[in-house]
């Protein structure tokens, strides 16, 4: 990913933080793409999951987030987005800070 695009980037950091939420409180990740989706087939449900945490089968890239599956994602985690969103971009400002100390060394 472009060090430039720094929307995307916090994109992908707000996936990782709300997996890390997902996964401290005990949520598979069948169980957790569930509480998000819930009107959906569990097995569609876990797979959509899969293509926003990882990648889809027929990109090979990450599924982009929407506003709505963000909201759901806060919820399912019992927090709110704004937070959450706050805390992606933090880490990545801090993560973009520690690789420029880097490259001055």
């Amino acid at each position: 990913m472009d060090k430039d695009d720094f929307p995307q980037m916090v994109e992908r950091e707000f996936v990782t933080v709300i997996a890390r939420r997902a996964d401290e409180r005990g949520y598979g990740k069948g169980e957790f793409a569930v509480r998000m989706w819930p009107w959906m087939n569990p097995k569609i449900a876990a797979t959509r999951w899969c293509s926003i945490r990882e990648k889809a089968a027929h990109t090979g890239k990450p599924q982009i987030v929407s506003l709505a599956d963000a909201q759901r994602m806060a919820d399912a985690v019992g927090e709110e987005l704004g937070y959450l969103v706050v805390v992606a971009k933090e880490n990545v400002k801090k993560a973009l800070r520690a690789e420029a100390q880097e490259e001055k060394q």
